[in-house]
């Protein structure tokens, strides 16, 4: 009921700004993304749709509306016991154990852009819900141009006041003693007196300076910083830390990354094509460091329609803490301390994934289309991501074939 106000809200706003100033608006775009996600690891299984709108209205040169809704439908399965292969060898694979996954997450945002001259400032707002987890969200921004408009600089900041369901544990207990989140029957709703709100604090920080050296060729350097404060384990996945006694996974509560990105766009006139190729380091405190590499190359086929095929490669190491068997023996399979994990994302890894999209534009030079488009838009996507595990296995049994697909299709209207 909350979100529906809300969500009803922003578009109240819109269409009065719309309607009192019609004789002054300049453009009012419309856009909708439906995507489907599935991977299916050993023992898991995933899929989530998510459909998305979003309206933005220009009624002066320098203001911009914009209010939106997305939505993720997840089923599957997900892995609810994590064993190592020392206790795997014992009592076999089957101790490691799956959960059933059902949920549906809601978000309504919101937001604004003012622009005076080379300047422009933007402030945005975010509400979502989800059955276990709540999220309030605000990111402020400020950009400006320089050197003929050549150059341009951006800073913003973002903040996350989330909350996130637990089991109530007691508090005699220490955390090997932890009993994983059943269900989220009750979350949120103060008359369960086993269930808990935990906060989740996070700050982010980004710089951006985007450079245009010719007209076929600019380059972007970003640099983003996060401070994670708060609980941020999976509150339903134990892990077996030693023999007979699985405890709730049990990560730091705090934790700072930062990254830094380098982008290049190159247009080649006579093929009406162009090249962007990224690279991305990042580190954190939990010493997990990656890299990753990404190459685009789009074509015009015809003047409406371009299409575009995309490579990626990223490898990471492991966090500190981690272990693939915290049920005995010395590292690098041993304990690793007051920490542990079932997350495979926290494990050394890499991935690649491979990309098509084609987007096909419609647009009036004289006039408009069917008397009131000024431009349409539609664009399908196709990614493929596969994975490979250096020290994960489900009970010693190693994740084979880890494949994730990615379909989209998304509309963009223009009056």
């Amino acid at each position: 009921m909350q979100l529906a106000r809300a969500t009803g809200a922003v578009s109240a706003v819109l269409l009065a700004t719309l309607l009192a100033r019609t004789a002054y608006a300049q453009a009012v775009e419309v856009d909708t993304t439906h995507t489907i996600f599935h991977e299916a690891p050993t023992k898991s299984n995933m899929t989530v749709y998510s459909p998305s709108a979003d309206l933005e209205a220009t009624p002066y040169d320098w203001l911009s509306v914009r209010g939106g809704w997305e939505a993720d439908v997840v089923s599957g399965s997900s892995v609810a016991v994590k064993a190592g292969p020392a206790y795997g060898a014992t009592h076999g694979t089957d101790v490691v154990t799956s959960a059933s996954v059902h949920d549906f997450r809601n978000l309504a945002r919101g937001g604004f852009t003012l622009r005076k001259d080379i300047v422009s400032f933007v402030g945005n707002y975010s509400y979502s819900t989800e059955h276990d987890y709540r999220s309030n969200s605000f990111n402020i921004a400020a950009r400006t141009e320089a050197y003929e408009h050549n150059s341009q600089f951006e800073i913003s900041y973002a903040h996350n006041f989330d909350q996130v369901c637990d089991r109530t544990q007691s508090q005699s207990d220490p955390p090997a003693r932890y009993v994983p989140l059943e269900d989220s029957s009750g979350c949120f709703t103060g008359t369960n007196p086993l269930r808990t709100t935990l906060p989740i604090a996070v700050d982010s920080f980004q710089a951006t300076w985007s450079q245009s050296w010719t007209p076929i060729f600019s380059t972007q350097l970003v640099y983003t910083a996060q401070i994670t404060n708060g609980f941020q384990s999976n509150p339903y996945r134990s892990v077996i830390i030693a023999e007979g006694l699985a405890a709730q996974e049990n990560e730091p509560e705090n934790r700072t990354r930062h990254a830094v990105a380098a982008r290049a766009n190159i247009y080649f006139r006579s093929l009406k094509a162009a090249l962007r190729l990224s690279a991305r380091g990042y580190w954190d405190t939990w010493a997990i460091s990656s890299g990753t590499g990404e190459a685009e190359l789009e074509k015009y086929l015809l003047e409406p329609l371009r299409v575009s095929a995309r490579l990626r490669y990223y490898k990471q190491s492991g966090a500190v803490f981690y272990s693939d068997d915290y049920s005995g023996g010395n590292p690098p399979l041993g304990p690793r301390g007051q920490y542990w994990t079932g997350d495979r994302e926290l494990s050394p890894f890499s991935s690649w994934l491979a990309g098509l999209r084609a987007v096909y534009t419609l647009s009036s030079k004289q006039g408009r289309l069917g008397g009131f488009l000024t431009s349409l838009r539609a664009g399908v996507t196709a990614d493929i991501i596969g994975f490979s595990y250096e020290d994960f296995t489900l009970a010693g049994q190693p994740i084979g074939n880890a494949r994730s697909y990615l379909g989209a299709v998304d509309l963009t209207a223009l009056f």
